[in-house]
């Protein structure tokens, strides 16, 4: 774990769009002499995490966010790069979140699938998760994930670094003490250690749900899963056990958000809402806050964190409709808009062509902006039937004299051969 190597690229991903700010600038005047220090720190047995910086977010709910030092978060890079592969192995399919390939985007993917195959749904969030994270309990869940005891010293210090405070009170259980509720508990939002552990500490539930109760239509992506059915009981049955289960881990469900729904009324997960046999829609919600900040940094003339977040929020919606994609380029200087879709491949692409102008002229989508003057005819290519009753391939705009031969086939080849609407 305390590798040069393992250091070095832990130095790189952590820096990695954050080299313009003063303490990571710093950092990397002197990242080798840092480094060495940092790693006979780790091996020595002298590395003692620094104070965190403490402030406040309000998007899209308000949460306290606990900043570590940098070098702190080149520590916890390279545990996560010495942990990931061991803890990963043992997650379940279906479970998502700080895993290359398991992001949001495959999560929605695998909503959409079990959304068109079941008619109720059983949706879940736990109360104040990072927050209610028992110290104890996690720590003897990690317990043999390295034989290193100097390893499991450091993971040890990060677990006990931060706990939660008094303005988020405790949970109380059934058979709790009065000193139950001193309990050291929570995980800093903002350690790239608490996204892994927190995916970790719910391991076991995730495992419950498809092998002890064999309930495969699940998934779950960090604290919010989804159970799917076509029976109510047996997902309310589902429910009393989920109950119990986080009980074990001193957790709760959180109300009202955690209910039973029928998905015909729209699923809400991961900023869109799934209906059976349906696009996802955007959550009206995750639509207003990309607006407000929109306006926020075109009123600044910000163009270049505009253009970022705007790109953001393209590549975000390409998963379900947008209707104000239009006009959030419109606040983008005409020499942002020429590039913002440059893929730099020409390969071909569903329901396109392989024309070598790119392939997102081909897209239904996709907006030019051309005069009305200015007509393409090579967008796609459709096949028509003609006389015989073969078929062939024409390009629109172009119509064979054989298609003239009968007034049929004419009208048919004039309806097929029309423009693609731009």
């Amino acid at each position: 774990m305390s590798s040069w190597e393992n250091l070095l690229l832990a130095s790189s991903n952590a820096a990695r769009g954050k080299r313009q700010r003063p303490d990571v600038e710093e950092w990397l005047l002197r990242e080798e002499t840092g480094l060495m220090e940092l790693r006979e720190g780790l091996l020595g047995g002298s590395y003692q995490p620094g104070p965190y910086r403490f402030f406040e977010i309000y998007e899209p709910k308000r949460r306290v966010i606990a900043a570590a030092p940098f070098r702190d978060r080149v520590v916890h890079h390279a545990l996560c790069q010495f942990m990931a592969p061991v803890l990963e192995r043992r997650f379940i399919a279906r479970s998502f979140s700080c895993q290359i390939g398991k992001g949001t985007t495959a999560a929605r993917d695998c909503c959409r699938k079990l959304v068109n195959g079941h008619a109720y749904v059983l949706k879940c969030d736990v109360r104040k998760f990072f927050p209610n994270i028992d110290h104890a309990i996690l720590r003897s869940r990690l317990d043999g994930v390295s034989r290193c005891g100097q390893v499991m010293g450091l993971i040890g210090a990060l677990i006990g670094s931060h706990r939660t405070g008094d303005d988020i009170p405790p949970s109380w259980f059934g058979g709790d003490e009065l000193l139950d509720g001193t309990r050291a508990r929570g995980l800093p939002i903002g350690n790239l250690t608490s996204q892994l552990w927190g995916n970790f500490y719910l391991d076991g539930l995730d495992h419950w749900a498809t092998e002890a109760e064999q309930h495969g239509d699940y998934l779950r992506y960090t604290d919010d899963f989804l159970l799917f059915s076509d029976d109510k009981a047996r997902l309310w049955d589902l429910r009393a056990g989920i109950v119990g289960q986080l009980a074990e881990m001193r957790l709760k469900l959180a109300e009202p958000k955690s209910r039973l729904l029928a998905t015909g009324e729209g699923v809400p997960f991961c900023g869109f809402r799934f209906l059976p046999g349906m696009r996802p829609r955007i959550l009206g919600p995750t639509k207003r806050r990309f607006e407000r900040r929109r306006r926020l940094l075109a009123g600044r003339r910000d163009f270049r964190r505009l253009t970022r977040s705007v790109f953001a929020w393209f590549q975000f919606s390409r998963e379900g409709n947008s209707e104000g994609l239009r006009r959030a380029y419109c606040c983008l200087p005409l020499a942002t808009r020429l590039e913002r879709r440059q893929r730099g491949t020409s390969r071909v692409l569903r329901g396109a062509s392989w024309v070598s102008n790119g392939p997102d002229n081909l897209l239904s989508s996709n907006r030019n902006n051309n005069n009305p003057d200015n007509r393409n005819n090579n967008i796609g290519f459709r096949c028509v039937l003609v006389g015989g009753g073969s078929l062939k391939a024409t390009i629109p705009g172009e119509v064979s004299a054989e298609h003239l031969a009968s007034p049929t086939s004419a009208k048919q080849a004039s309806l097929s051969a029309a423009p693609v609407p731009r």
